[in-house]
């Protein structure tokens, strides 16, 4: 729980150019060290001193080994990728540009494989009129294609009949418990689309933005 609401809290504040932070353990190891601190028994010893130092011998090692499992290192990181995905001259005719950026959250444990990961995009696209003016005026707003939902219009021209969300949620959970060696090592085609039977019969987008993302991400996490 502890973990994942650390993760979502970087993911909300993220948003889409997305930031993370960090929840400090203080609060939890100022109470496990008061509620592990030794107190003299005042009770008269009746030849039990054996007996009492195993018992606070074995509970010493039991508090030990549960507050090193809650204290374990977990990591989070942000990664952006963004590129001019289309791009058209305005000449006789209007001209045109597209950018995408993906971003993906990612926690990591100690051994820096992925525990939860959240991924979106934002495409942006602009016509430009052959005067040169731009048609989104200032301060335009772009929903993420995860806000777009079935709204993105995917799902019909889908080889598996599944909307862009849907896919991506299917890659989220793919990367979970793997490393970003092992991630990067995911087979694609020279357009970045996964080959492995495993995730394409869920996955059917090109993967080489998320991958890219993710890796920015597993570097930066903190």
């Amino acid at each position: 729980m502890k973990r994942q609401i650390l993760f979502l809290t970087a993911a909300l504040t993220a948003a889409v150019l997305a930031g993370c932070s960090t929840t400090d353990n203080a609060g939890n190891e100022n109470q496990n060290g008061s509620s592990g601190s030794v107190v003299e028994n005042v009770v008269p010893n009746h030849g039990n001193t054996q007996q009492d130092t195993e018992n606070n011998n074995q509970n010493t090692s039991s508090g030990t080994s549960q507050n090193e499992g809650e204290g374990q290192d977990y990591k989070m990181g942000v990664g952006i990728v963004s590129r001019l995905k289309r791009a058209q001259n305005a000449e006789d005719t209007d001209g045109s540009a597209e950018i995408n950026t993906v971003v993906a959250a990612v926690t990591v444990d100690g051994e820096d494989r992925i525990i939860n990961c959240i991924i979106d995009k934002v495409e942006n696209k602009l016509s430009i009129s052959n005067t040169g003016s731009i048609g989104s005026v200032a301060n335009t707003e772009y929903p993420t294609t995860k806000e777009l939902g079935d709204s993105y219009g995917m799902k019909g021209a889908s080889p598996i009949g599944k909307e862009w969300n849907e896919q991506i949620a299917s890659f989220e959970q793919y990367v979970i418990g793997k490393t970003v060696e092992e991630v990067n090592g995911i087979e694609t085609d020279d357009q970045g689309y996964a080959q492995e039977n495993d995730l394409t019969s869920s996955v059917t987008i090109s993967i080489s933005d998320l991958q890219a993302a993710i890796t920015k991400a597993v570097e930066n996490a903190r």
